[in-house]
């Protein structure tokens, strides 16, 4: 199951974002917050995960941090709502690099190419070693990378088999 990440600073409906109520006497107009079921009359209220929270209630599950204090995003999975560290602590681990086979924290930038995953120094040309960059053309053989030189070469060893350098990083 893949984390919903809510950015608290991106404007689109489904997003975490501060909002500014407008206080009116009837309390008719007024959201209800997803935490503590309360009528939310405070001035500023949180949107996240397609619910209304008080700014004081909506809080990691594992540390209890206010998350619109902590930042512009928080995670969502399993039922729990969590601020980055602790789901970083929790599912840190985003699977296997393809050529290392080492893991890969969820934090880090990865290089992805048909369905595989990479360290950004691990994707590179299984022959010279060059690491591949965006913009660069390259293939990949039988799960190993090649960069459009080394495949020409490749290719002129194999008596020009018609493969083509058909991928770019991009």
């Amino acid at each position: 199951m893949e984390p919903t990440v809510t950015d608290f600073s991106s404007a689109t409906p489904a997003t975490m974002q501060q909002q500014t109520t407008t206080q009116n006497n009837n309390n008719a107009n007024l959201r209800s917050c997803a935490g503590c079921c309360l009528k939310i009359s405070d001035r500023f209220l949180l949107h996240a995960l397609d619910r209304y929270w008080h700014t004081g209630c909506l809080k990691c599950t594992c540390c209890g941090a206010q998350l619109g204090e902590l930042g512009p995003s928080c995670f969502s999975k399993g039922g729990m709502i969590l601020c980055k560290k602790d789901y970083l602590r929790l599912f840190g681990n985003t699977g296997a690099c393809s050529a290392c086979g080492q893991s890969i924290p969820a934090s880090e930038f990865v290089m992805r190419a048909q369905g595989n995953v990479y360290h950004l120094k691990c994707f590179a040309c299984s022959s010279c070693h060059h690491q591949l960059v965006p913009g660069d053309r390259f293939l990949l053989v039988n799960g190993s990378l090649f960069c459009e030189n080394d495949h020409q070469k490749l290719l002129k060893a194999n008596n020009n088999t018609g493969i083509r350098a058909r991928n770019k990083v991009c």
